[in-house]
């Protein structure tokens, strides 16, 4: 399909909340989200950023507020930070214990007044999602007040009483790419697709309802995308594979090099969590099907080493409703029919793309879930891609003359993207359009740095590689 996947990067800080974080605690205490709770609701910002006397040498005075990390802040702390900020995850450091945070906490008031964490892309005008990571104004003046008051340490004892576990996913098939692949020396870009048959002991149709991905070589890994093609379409790509000497085949335009027939199953970048379909949806794989893996190798990350990269599935035999991964783009920019040109030099660059419901690319897309162009859709998750050069970008549903924001990125930020799942449906039906709205800055001010300098500007267009651009939405449909 020609591409390039969604990037969700190296952050200092992040995750989903919790399950169980809408509890909230007793009167004038903190619940398992961390917000600010008195006899009559949330407390007033004021409240919570009183300051008093305290000293910020050994943490252990509380402060005229009151607000300690045991009985306040650790629940916040936990909810929007620690998912990210643990052992062995992409945070450069921990804040899972007292001693850690402790050593922190200037910096994380530093994050918060910036704004910079938790890191939360959408515009808060746009949708709403789930797992918003984002700080409630009562979350925000908890933690800042706190630390103005010298981030007191408290007594473990007043800790509320933690959400409960969320239940455990467990996949029910791993897939390990064929044989390891060393990327090549010296390549910023190196885009490798391995062909690997769908199990032949599944001799029914499968629904993917979960997807993982487990990269052998982090640092070396850019993206992954897993994509499957029927059974009829499957020999074409394994020969692909099998023409090319080496473990898989070189990919940079696409696992299929010459069509889209290969459908979009599940992706991963570097910080982001495990792929769960909405409730009661699934992705259809025929048996005798092939899973083509496309792995973006960079080598800005670090030396080539050999990649072993893993997959996880949790499959159902049926599910209610059939879902899909429908990219909305402007297919003349991929084939390289309508050039997508941001001008060296020049910033406030736009270019987008509206596709109707009746559009034939829509249908062809959407022919997997059985369903004809009357019939409306439900749009449940959304996702927008560009590279180093964007600077906004949204995706926009059109009924009848009325706009309906799915998803808006204001400040625009290569090194945090994701995808994000709505708390309700958009119906998408019959007389209605998606459409795709992206800016670019290619000033001077705004250039890649490459081996320590920002380069040159130049014109340009449409790419997989990443000093090329792109202008990508991916909606998550399923019927109704």
């Amino acid at each position: 399909m020609g591409l390039c996947a969604l990037l969700v990067p190296l952050a200092v800080g992040c995750g989903d909340a919790p399950a169980g974080d809408d509890e909230l605690g007793e009167s004038g205490e903190v619940g398992s989200n961390g917000e600010v709770t008195g006899e009559d609701g949330p407390v007033d910002d004021t409240e919570a950023t009183d300051s008093a006397d305290t000293t910020t040498e050994t943490g252990t005075d509380t402060g005229e507020a009151g607000l300690t990390y045991w009985k306040d802040a650790k629940a916040v702390i936990d909810a929007r930070c620690v998912s990210c900020h643990q052992a062995g995850a992409i945070a450069p450091f921990a804040l899972e214990t007292w001693e850690q945070v402790e050593n922190f906490a200037p910096l994380l008031g530093e994050s918060i007044v910036a704004g910079s964490m938790p890191p939360w892309p959408p515009s808060a005008d746009c949708n709403s999602f789930q797992h918003d990571r984002s700080l409630s104004a009562e979350q925000e003046a908890l933690l800042l007040g706190w630390i103005d008051a010298g981030y007191p340490e408290g007594d473990p004892a007043d800790a509320p009483e933690p959400p409960p576990e969320p239940e455990p996913w467990e996949p029910d098939l791993i897939i390990e790419l064929p044989e390891p692949y060393s990327p090549a020396p010296g390549e910023l870009d190196d885009y490798r697709c391995f062909a690997i048959p769908w199990p032949e002991e599944l001799t029914e149709e499968q629904f993917v309802v979960g997807h993982e991905v487990f990269p052998g070589q982090p640092e070396l890994v850019h993206h992954v995308i897993t994509f499957v093609a029927d059974p009829d379409e499957a020999p074409a790509y394994q020969a692909f594979d099998d023409e090319d000497p080496g473990p898989g085949y070189s990919c940079f335009g696409g696992p299929g090099k010459v069509d889209w027939s290969a459908r979009w199953l599940g992706d991963w970048a570097p910080g982001a969590e495990r792929w769960e379909a909405p409730a009661g949806t699934g992705v259809r794989v025929l048996p005798g099907s092939l899973l083509i893996v496309q792995v973006h190798y960079s080598a800005l990350g670090g030396e080539p080493q050999p990649d072993l990269t893993s997959l996880a599935f949790q499959t159902q035999p049926e599910v209610e409703r059939r879902g899909d991964f429908i990219p909305i783009v402007n297919y003349g920019w991929v084939l390289g029919a309508t050039p997508m040109t941001i001008p060296a030099g020049e910033s406030g660059v736009t270019h987008g793309v509206t596709l109707a419901r009746e559009n034939p690319i829509i249908q062809y897309l959407t022919s997997n879930l059985g369903v004809s162009p009357s019939d409306e859709l439900e749009v449940w998750r959304a996702t927008l891609h560009m590279h180093m050069l964007g600077t906004r970008a949204q995706l926009t549903l059109e009924e009848g003359g009325e706009d309906t924001c799915l998803l808006n990125i204001e400040d625009w930020d290569f090194n945090w993207q994701g995808d994000y799942l709505m708390e309700e449906p958009q119906l998408f039906g019959p007389g209605d359009a998606v459409r795709l709205d992206c800016e670019y800055d290619n000033s001077p001010e705004n250039q890649p740095i490459v081996d320590g300098g920002p380069l040159e500007p130049a014109d340009v267009g449409w790419g997989d590689g990443t000093l090329d651009e792109m202008c990508l939405g991916i909606l998550y449909m399923a019927t109704k």
